[in-house]
């Protein structure tokens, strides 16, 4: 008669150790394929007060319309005037004060380079303070 030596085996038991290296493989795996970084198609929509309070005497952001002309092209629209370049923007811009800031309002319809010249064009006006906001009518 043959006696079994050590403990007996419980039928189900799973390996431990093997289950242990296949959660660490996992985590690896899940740390090594995160993006952390936030999206960059994401621009923040609105602009920040640079660690001073907002008082009523400061000035209002200028708002900068992108809308599509019925040609096909883009055109910006900054109070009553309209231009169609990026160079005529910055002209306008840069006859107003930087300090309010700039909202660039664009549609889904219009083409992302449009919104960027008009980004482009506050920041050749001397605008520090820029913004995004989707969606004008």
């Amino acid at each position: 008669m043959r006696i079994p030596s050590g403990r007996p085996k419980r039928l189900g038991a799973l390996p431990m150790t093997s289950m242990i290296d296949v959660v660490f493989l996992l985590l690896i795996f899940f740390l090594v394929t995160s993006n952390f970084a936030a999206p960059e198609n994401r621009v923040d929509t609105a602009l920040r007060a640079e660690g001073r309070a907002t008082q009523a005497e400061e000035l209002q952001p200028q708002i900068v319309e992108v809308r599509l002309a019925p040609s096909g092209n883009a055109v910006f629209t900054l109070g009553e005037n309209t231009v169609g370049s990026r160079e005529a923007l910055a002209q306008l811009l840069r006859q107003l004060p930087p300090e309010g800031g700039v909202i660039v309002r664009g549609s889904d319809s219009v083409p992302v380079q449009a919104v960027a010249d008009a980004m482009q064009a506050a920041i050749d006006a001397g605008f520090d303070r820029r913004s995004y906001s989707p969606g004008s009518p």
